[in-house]
């Protein structure tokens, strides 16, 4: 098994843009789990939005869209709502195939407890929920196509009112909506033992193997590997200095693979959000961007930059993440860009 090493001293790219693209407002001070998505030839920059703090009290999935490569943005519009039983509505991920677009939203009964997740459908520019479904899966990252299926991480409670506590990588078909084949991480939760609290998992999708990323607030991130999807060797420390918080994968079109996530330093905070790149799996990490690090004086917010999200589009790479300072409960989304043949 590989290790997942960075061999490179964080710096800020030149060409790197910043903006908050959403500003915390009265009725929704809380906001969190950005996702910046490619949709239909737009830009749609998402999250969940909560009335009182997170996951309570009035808990629904917000976005606004972008038609101009985020030059400006549209007012926000609410995605998914649960008028009828109260329950939160937290996170999304999305999937587009065949002119359709779909959000999957997993429900909540209170803070990390699902119930859940409902299917909902982009038609005639309203959101239409579509179908229920009883996985108690929470996905807080985009689908990658991995030999012609949808593939992402995740992680699930094993019954309904428990914890997500198991690491988990989904499979999907890409006809819509995606159809979840859940595969478990292989790992302490086997034999009854939990010791991630939020095991939010991303992959790394290179055609040779998967590798899957996963949190662990008790110390360093966790990885596991698997050549056809099936079958996963058990989680292992990696070698990354990644601090306990959810992390973003992806594959660029010239075989190179990223990683963003907040870095451990001596405050033991959310303040550095780097990107990380390697030149394909099993290679070490050889290049690092600081996307932010602390206060940011010109957008006037930080200094935690968390929950990050990227989507490619041509030459240009989005990352989207949650700002928030510890002694407030109001949250923004800010939107990075950096050109992706300059990484």
């Amino acid at each position: 098994m590989a290790q997942l090493v960075l061999q490179a001293t964080p710096i800020r790219h030149p060409l790197q843009t910043k903006q908050i693209v959403h500003r915390a407002d009265a009725e929704f001070p809380f906001l969190h789990d950005t996702v910046i998505a490619h949709l239909g030839g737009r830009l749609l920059l998402a999250w969940y939005n909560c009335t009182e703090n997170e996951i309570e009290g009035r808990t629904v999935i917000r976005g606004r869209w972008s038609d101009d490569g985020g030059k400006t943005w549209g007012e926000p519009e609410i995605i998914c709502e649960d008028t009828e039983h109260g329950l939160h509505m937290v996170p999304v991920t999305f999937s587009e195939y065949g002119g359709e677009i779909w959000a999957y939203v997993t429900e909540m009964t209170g803070h990390d407890r699902p119930a859940g997740y409902v299917c909902v459908c982009y038609e005639n520019g309203v959101w239409v929920t579509k179908e229920h479904r009883d996985d108690l899966l929470l996905i807080n990252t985009l689908p990658q196509l991995w030999r012609g299926k949808w593939v992402v991480g995740g992680r699930m409670a094993d019954q309904t009112g428990e914890l997500p506590l198991v690491p988990v990588v989904a499979f999907a078909e890409p006809a819509a909506p995606a159809n979840w084949e859940i595969v478990a991480i292989p790992g302490p939760w086997d034999r009854g033992e939990y010791p991630f609290d939020y095991p939010e998992t991303t992959v790394l999708a290179a055609e040779e193997k998967l590798v899957a990323v996963t949190r662990n607030d008790s110390g360093i991130a966790h990885f596991s590997e698997s050549t056809d999807g099936k079958i996963w060797s058990e989680v292992a420390p990696c070698d990354m200095p990644i601090l306990p918080a959810k992390m973003y994968s992806g594959t660029l079109a010239d075989g190179r693979q990223f990683l963003v996530y907040n870095e451990y330093i001596k405050e033991d905070d959310r303040s550095r959000l780097i990107l990380a790149l390697r030149d394909g799996a099993d290679q070490p990490f050889t290049k690092a961007w600081m996307l932010a690090d602390g206060y940011d004086d010109e957008l006037g917010a930080g200094p935690n930059w968390h929950y990050p999200c990227v989507s490619v589009v041509g030459n240009t790479m989005y990352v989207s993440c949650t700002v928030s300072k510890e002694e407030s409960i109001e949250r923004h989304a800010a939107l990075f860009t950096l050109p992706v043949d300059a990484l």
